[in-house]
């Protein structure tokens, strides 16, 4: 059994110079920690578990990445990485050995021991995930969370069972944050309670781990997420969810073979893997014993009451021998329940202890358990609720059931929204507080801005007490009018009356009014506008899925309700179509509603919303590699932008149009336009821009910029704009953003770098992230890099299906921009293998999509148009091709692509009229190169003009 990271003793692996810790995953020279990722910390595990010995790549990959379909290469990336940082540290002393055709093996001395005390890791884990902070003053259950610690480790699948109140969430939580060093940080805590629709259940868990939400079934992407992570995932009030709860958890435990499951809930899930803990009550002194206060308080019910005591206002907590029994009593009653003792004690600073007994005595009888058939949330706790609600005020008792609404945490001036209305604004306030300091509402800290929540249990009490009040109706308008007139405010780049804006945290209120408002009762008008007004808040959340069908319950309430405003429309369509847009492509239908848009804002005037339509299908457009017609869109877009006189409508029609002209060869106006695009661009509207989309047009434009840049014979500031673009993705915590940057990047590394080897870690770590994200443009851009690679390393067969099925992914996502140059790259190494109806097929293939007219990468096309043509034994059609590619790069300033041209087409006239008229071609190019001289162009061209010039001699 694994032991947790403060155990006395652990395992570690010495292999050569250097130190391995597997429990806390942790690999050092010295004192030095060495940083390895995920993956490559498990490969090197699973050499050392066989030092010496062969592991075959099967093998490896089965421990690396359970149950995925991995290709070797990333293996072989991640092999790299080993040897690197390990031969490095040591002065090159080989490790690890590869065996041709059977596998790896680690080859430097190794063995074994325990050592003692626990391993600095070099640095303190901070949770990866939501995680809420544990409560500072838990009583009594520090063996149980030890316990459990010990069981989850051991069977890795746990549920936490007990009444309600007792304390699972308490114990859950100190467990998670127990076990965060053992898991490295990847501890994410889901808690159900908000959850109220069982098909929401698996979104919930995968929306928790940051995944986008793009299909109704969310968890193969999840479990893809999950493959080769140890994670510890801790789902919090199963109970209402049960079924659901169940069907879930066993498919992730069966399917995830590192993921260990941490439930709570007041019945067992009952699956298959489940390993029950019986959460129970704290222990109260017995009623026949005779015992004095400290005696009495050295039980942990006991404890909980005189440390809530006091901290409710009681004073210093000194209890004779006498108040200690009747605190025994009390608690004897509670049935050690530790909600039931907090409600309790939270009163005695009001009633003094023998009131708040005699209270108790009168006004409760507990039968627990309860009936099975009665409502869950009744069974335990509810005759303490019922106790606390005669206790409140009856102001108090308004301001409860009211909260009731909130579906989770809510902030102070949405609970005051609900809270007023028939009282004065400073009871209201009151009212809230005074919840908080009877412990029937609990604050966290942890953010920006305090949230508050009530109690699961208390909340199903306080709503019933809702529905009987006959304020439901009433309250639920509240709740949704609020949420729109703040979300409304947002989208204005205001702020509510508090100084609050709508954001993330606010999902589950904002789920709550929209199935308020489009339920039966509800107001459909104010769903339309809480759809339209939040659906940057469920682009940010990568809740696509669930924003798209809002959006389109939004746009039929619109149209039959026949009132709905344009701009209320129109919102719902431009959030409609950046969701569809990242997620099944921008399809046919699509574009035929933008354009109908177009057409009646044009006869109406309307130059905002014929912008707006531009932007939307100039999207689609650049997609589907409709350069001339993006270009088109955009300067329509320019001119609509000069006539508004806008400068946020101006950046963007820059961008727009350098991006376009970047893909029609135009690449000194691309320079031009972008530059003037990021001097016009404010970080407001670019905020207001991501918000709206989810996409940073910013980082687009960098990333085209540095294309652009290589294309025009900078490699150099290529490589530097292209970081930046990475880094400021990566910044955001956008997926899609960091796709883009990282693939524009990737592009310019596969049309530079000698070396193979980091084209291939970069493509693997770009497949990576689109595979977590479920963005299948990026997955397949990556696949196509890969086996461009796989070909350049000369293992073509190994290439051919990562490259076919990279432009499958891309061409299903309608992203084609890269399609045409991975063909012609494709069909070039196809040539260089002497694979010529591997060529004629990837050409067959490229000739098919590809357009007429000169694009940002036709000159490339021509150049391997012509060596195709030699390899067929057609010199005349292969000269032909390759003047018409100098030529044209020459005339675009695309100095990179004229370089090649130039490199291909003086072999071809060496061949055919000697090494002087070879030179005047290739010459004058390579000389008119400034800068990136170690790049592999101009590494190829100044190797043949050596040649050229000693055969001249």
């Amino acid at each position: 059994m694994r032991r947790l990271p403060n155990s006395d003793t652990r395992e570690v692996i010495t292999t050569g110079a250097f130190q391995l810790f597997p429990l806390e995953r942790v690999l050092k020279k010295g004192g030095e920690t060495i940083k390895l990722g995920s993956r490559s910390f498990d490969v090197l595990l699973a050499l050392a578990d066989r030092p010496g010995e062969i592991v075959g790549r099967t093998e490896l990959i089965s421990k690396v990445w359970p149950n995925l379909f991995v290709e070797d290469v990333s293996l072989r990336v991640h092999i790299a990485a080993l040897r690197k940082a390990l031969e490095e540290r040591d002065e090159g002393t080989p490790y690890i050995a590869n065996v041709s055709g059977r596998g790896y093996r680690l080859i430097a001395p190794t063995s074994r021991t325990t050592i003692s005390g626990a391993v600095e890791a070099g640095r303190a884990f901070h949770a990866s995930y939501p995680l809420p902070q544990p409560l500072a003053d838990m009583v009594g259950r520090h063996e149980e969370v030890r316990a459990l610690c010990d069981k989850l480790l051991a069977g890795r699948f746990v549920t936490v069972v007990g009444p309600g109140g007792v304390g699972k969430t308490t114990v859950a939580l100190s467990v998670a944050h127990s076990l965060l060093e053992e898991f490295a940080g990847a501890v994410c805590f889901v808690g159900l309670g908000p959850v109220g629709d069982p098909a929401l259940l698996a979104n919930s868990i995968t929306s928790a781990f940051g995944l986008p939400v793009q299909a109704k079934d969310t968890l193969p992407d999840l479990v893809a997420h999950l493959q080769g992570k140890r994670v510890l995932l801790a789902l919090d009030s199963c109970e209402h969810l049960i079924a659901e709860a169940a069907t879930v958890a066993q498919r992730l435990f069966s399917e995830s073979r590192d993921l260990y499951i941490l439930a709570t809930s007041r019945e067992a899930l009952r699956v298959e893997g489940e390993h029950i803990h019986i959460l129970p009550s704290l222990i109260s002194p017995p009623a026949a014993a005779k015992l004095t206060a400290a005696e009495a308080l050295a039980y942990p019910s006991t404890q909980l009451f005189a440390n809530r005591m006091a901290s409710a206002g009681a004073g210093e907590v000194d209890l004779s021998d006498e108040e200690a029994q009747i605190v025994s009593g009390m608690c004897r009653k509670l049935g050690g329940n530790a909600l039931a003792i907090e409600l309790a004690a939270g009163r005695v600073g009001t009633f003094g202890i023998r009131d708040t007994a005699a209270l108790l005595d009168s006004q409760f009888a507990l039968l627990w358990p309860g009936r099975r058939t009665a409502p869950p949330r009744h069974q335990t706790l509810h005759a303490t609720l019922d106790w606390s609600h005669n206790l409140l005020s009856e102001t108090e008792r308004v301001a409860l059931r009211r909260l009731s609404v909130f579906p989770g945490s809510f902030s102070l001036d949405a609970a005051q929204a609900l809270v007023r209305g028939d009282i004065a604004e400073a009871q209201a306030v009151d009212a809230i507080l005074g919840l908080f300091s009877k412990s029937l509402a609990s604050a966290d800290t942890a953010g920006a801005l305090t949230r508050y929540r009530l109690l699961d249990t208390t909340r199903a009490y306080a709503r019933r007490k809702l529905e009987e009040s006959g304020e439901l109706e009433s309250v639920q308008r509240q709740h949704a009018l609020h949420f729109c007139d703040l979300l409304r405010a947002t989208a204005a780049n205001k702020t509510g009356p508090g100084g609050e804006e709508a954001s993330p945290s606010d999902i589950d209120d904002i789920r709550t009014a929209l199935r308020w408002a489009f339920g039966s009762g509800g107001d459909a008008l104010v769903g339309v506008d809480i759809a339209a007004y939040s659906a940057p808040i469920w682009l940010s959340k990568a809740l696509l899925a669930e924003c798209r069908e809002w959006l389109a319950k939004a746009a039929a309430a619109a149209t039959g309700a026949g009132n709905a405003t344009v701009p209320q429309q129109l919102r719902i369509q431009s959030a409609s179509a950046a969701a569809e847009l990242f997620t099944s492509g921008f399809t046919g239908k699509t574009r035929a509603a933008w354009g109908q848009t177009l057409e009646q804002a044009s006869a109406l005037g309307d130059l905002s919303t014929q912008f707006l339509s531009h932007l939307v299908l100039w999207g689609g457009e650049i997609r589907a590699a409709q350069y001339a017609e993006a270009l088109n869109t955009a300067e329509r877009c320019a001119a609509l932008a000069r006539e508004v006189s806008d400068t946020d409508a101006m950046a963007m029609s820059e961008w727009m149009l350098g991006h376009s002209m970047h893909h029609v060869a135009r690449f000194d106006e691309t320079r031009t336009h972008l530059q003037r695009y990021f001097g016009l661009e404010t970080e407001a509207a670019l905020l207001a821009s991501v918000r709206t989309t989810g996409y940073d047009r910013h980082v687009d434009a960098l990333g085209v910029l540095s294309n652009t840049l290589w294309i025009m014979g900078q490699p150099v500031q290529a490589k530097i704009w292209g970081e930046r673009a990475v880094a400021e993705a990566r910044s955001s915590g956008l997926a899609i953003p960091v796709g883009l940057a990282m693939s524009w990047a990737i592009l310019n590394t596969h049309l530079s770098e000698p070396n193979v080897d980091p084209i291939e870690r970069d493509a693997v770590d770009l497949l990576e992230q689109g595979r977590a994200h479920s963005i299948d443009s990026d997955s397949g851009f990556a696949l196509c890099i890969m086996g461009l690679c796989q070909a350049r390393r000369g293992q073509f067969d190994a290439g051919t299906p990562l490259i076919s099925e990279g432009l499958r992914l891309l061409v299903s996502a309608r992203m084609e921009a890269f399609n045409v140059l991975v063909l012609a790259h494709a069909c070039e190494l196809a040539v260089a293998a002497g694979r010529l109806d591997d060529a004629l097929s990837w050409m067959s293939q490229l000739e098919s999509i590809d357009r007429d007219y000169e694009n940002w990468c036709s000159s490339e096309v021509l150049r391997i148009r012509g060596l195709l043509a030699h390899a067929r034994g057609k010199p005349a059609d292969a000269a032909d091709c390759l003047y018409k590619a100098l030529e044209l790069a020459r005339r675009q300033g695309a100095l990179s692509w004229e370089l090649r041209a130039a490199l291909s087409l003086s072999k071809l006239v060496n061949e055919q009229r000697g090494t002087d008229e070879a030179r005047k071609i290739l010459e004058p190019v390579y000389v008119r190169f400034i800068e990136g001289h170690n790049s592999a162009d101009l590494i190829r061209a100044k190797a043949f003009l050596d040649e050229l010039k000693t055969a001249s001699r």
